[in-house]
């Protein structure tokens, strides 16, 4: 046998055992707020959840709405943005396309062109929020959904779009 001491430790726990044991890591359920800020992210989060897995994503908002307990209001204006980005799938992936080249939109990350989506076809509405307040928000759900460099790729592609 060698005299080598060894540092090995036979078990140490460490942050996944808790999500094996069926408990989350970090915070998968962030609060958010109501108001328009609620509507777009349960517009985000219902996209993102039908291009995942398929659910209808008009389906998906107004459960995710009744979750969040939104106003009348605000579940009618999700509802009102996740059609629009339904309906113009095509159009918006389009102007997304322009406007971030690098980045095919089909290889783009669920969060950011779900976001952008959502943005895009806000701005397209007639009773939609100024502008830089659009863009903002977009901002926050980024920060909020996405990754550390998620906000910063959103500002950028809004941006251009807004000049």
């Amino acid at each position: 046998m060698s005299d080598v001491k060894s540092n090995f430790i036979p078990y140490e726990p460490d942050r996944l055992d808790s999500l094996v044991d069926g408990e989350t890591v970090g915070e998968s359920n962030p609060k958010i707020s109501r108001g328009r800020f609620g509507s777009r992210a349960a517009a985000v989060q219902a996209l993102y959840e039908s291009d995942s897995s398929g659910h209808p994503a008009l389906t998906a908002v107004s459960r995710l709405a009744l979750e969040r307990n939104l106003s009348e209001e605000d579940t009618n204006f999700a509802i009102e943005l996740v059609g629009e980005c339904e309906n113009q799938r095509a159009e918006l992936d389009q102007k997304i396309q322009q406007f971030a080249v690098q980045f095919p939109t089909e290889q783009m990350p669920m969060v950011e062109r779900n976001v952008l989506r959502v943005a895009i076809a806000e701005l397209n509405m007639k009773d939609s929020a100024p502008n830089n307040v659009v863009a903002n928000e977009a901002v926050e759900l980024a920060r909020l959904f996405g990754s550390h460099t998620s906000p910063k790729f959103i500002n950028g592609v809004l941006g251009a779009l807004l000049r």
